[in-house]
C-alpha cells in the first residue's frame, strides 16, 4: 500500500482481491463395526490441546497487553514532533494570563489520556475512521469468530469493540485502544476460518500496543503538523500574490533551517524520522502476523496472503519508486508469507 498523508494511524491488514478457500471434497466413509465400550480419556493439561491439531497454537501463548519493541520505537520516533508541539503550545501560552498559561500546557500534556477513553474511541471510530456499529446480523457472524480468536489467545474479547467499515475491500483494522474494524467485503467474502486469521492479526496489533502507540504519537504531533500546514498555506498565498514574496519567504525558512543545523547538527537526523516510522510500521505488521501464527492461525493467514498475492495485490509495488517503497507501512506479501512459514515450520 502506498503511504498516505499523516493521519490518525490504524492498522489495516491489507486491501486486495481475495478468493475464498477451495472446499476439499469429503471422502465417503462406510460405517465401521460397533466400537468397544469407550474408555474415558485423561484430561490433558497441555496448553492448546483443546484446539484442532492442525491449527494448535505454536508453543504456549503468554499474552500480556502492553507495548512491544515496535510500539516503543514508534513512540520514540514521534518524540521530535512531540517536542515541536510542546514548543508550539508553550508559545501560545505566552499570550495567556499568569496561571492560565501553565494550566493550558498541562491540560494539553494530559490530553493524551483521551486515547484510552472508550467514549473518545467511539467518537474517533465514527467521525475519523468512518466506521459504524455493526448490525445485529453482522454481530451474529463476527462475535463467534472473535470469541474463538480471543479464547485461543487467552484474551478477554469483551474488552474490544467490533466495528464495520462500509467498503467492499477485503480488510480489517485495529485502531485506538480497543477498536477492531472489519470491512463489509471481508465479512461477506472470507470463509470463517480465514476471517478468524485476519482478526487474529488485528488482535496482535492491539496486544503489541501498535494501535494506541501510533494514535498517541499522532495526537501529540497535531500542533506541530498544524504549524507546518500553516506555513505551506502561507507559501501558497504568497505565491498567488507574488512569486518574489513566496521565494523570499521560502529563502527565509531555508536560512532558519540551515542555522538550526549548524547550531544542532544532530537535527539532521530528523529527516530520517519519516522513513524510520514507516520501517517501524512494517515491523509491527510482521509482529502481528507472528502473533496470529503463535495462536494457531499461521497457515490460514498464509492462505489469505497467498490468494491476495496471486490476485496481483503487490503488482503495483514494481512500479513504485524507491522513495515510495521506503515510506510503505506494509511489507510485501511474499515477505510476510515467508516470515510466517518460517515461524510455523
Amino acid at each position: 500500500m502506498s503511504p498516505q498523508a499523516p493521519q490518525a494511524p490504524h492498522h489495516p491488514l491489507y486491501a486486495a482481491p481475495q478468493a475464498p478457500l477451495p472446499q476439499t471434497p469429503q471422502p465417503v466413509h462406510h460405517a465401521p463395526p460397533p466400537p468397544p465400550p469407550p474408555v474415558p480419556a485423561p484430561v490433558s493439561t497441555t496448553p492448546g490441546a483443546e484446539f484442532p491439531a492442525a491449527h494448535a497454537p505454536v508453543g504456549t501463548p503468554e499474552v500480556r497487553r502492553g507495548a512491544d519493541s515496535s510500539s516503543v520505537t514508534t513512540l520514540l520516533l514521534n518524540l521530535p514532533l512531540f517536542l515541536g508541539s510542546l514548543l508550539v503550545m508553550f508559545l501560545i501560552s505566552l499570550s495567556m494570563p499568569s496561571g492560565v498559561d501553565v494550566a493550558f500546557v498541562v491540560a494539553w500534556l494530559a490530553s493524551g489520556a483521551l486515547v484510552f477513553n472508550r467514549p473518545t474511541e467511539r467518537g474517533l471510530a465514527k467521525l475519523y475512521f468512518k466506521m459504524r456499529e455493526p448490525l445485529g446480523s453482522e454481530l451474529a457472524v463476527l462475535q463467534p469468530i472473535w470469541y474463538e480468536v480471543t479464547q485461543r489467545a487467552g484474551v478477554d474479547g469483551s474488552k474490544y469493540d467490533l466495528w464495520m467499515e462500509d467498503t467492499d475491500e477485503l480488510n480489517a483494522s485495529a485502531a485506538a485502544g480497543h477498536i477492531v474494524g472489519v470491512t463489509r467485503g471481508a465479512m461477506r467474502s472470507l470463509p470463517p476460518q480465514q476471517l478468524a486469521a485476519v482478526l487474529a492479526h488485528e488482535l496482535g496489533h492491539h496486544v503489541g500496543g501498535h494501535a494506541w502507540a501510533g494514535l498517541l504519537g499522532h495526537w501529540y504531533a497535531v500542533p506541530a503538523r498544524l504549524v507546518m500546514s500553516a506555513l505551506r498555506l502561507v507559501i501558497r498565498v504568497l505565491a498567488a500574490i507574488s512569486e518574489v514574496l513566496a521565494g523570499l519567504f521560502v529563502l527565509f525558512l531555508g536560512v532558519l533551517a540551515i542555522a538550526l543545523l549548524f547550531t544542532f547538527p544532530a537535527a539532521l537526523a530528523l529527516y530520517a524520522v519519516p522513513f524510520l516510522l514507516a520501517w517501524s510500521g512494517r515491523q509491527g505488521e510482521l509482529r502481528a502476523d507472528r502473533f496470529a501464527g503463535l495462536i494457531g492461525y499461521g497457515p490460514l493467514l498464509v492462505s489469505v496472503f497467498t490468494a491476495w498475492h496471486a490476485a496481483g495485490a503487490d503488482d503495483d509495488r514494481r512500479k513504485q519508486r524507491t522513495m515510495a517503497r521506503l515510506m510503505s507501512t506494509h511489507p510485501p506479501l511474499h515477505k510476510r508469507i515467508r516470515a510466517i512459514e518460517t515461524f510455523v515450520a
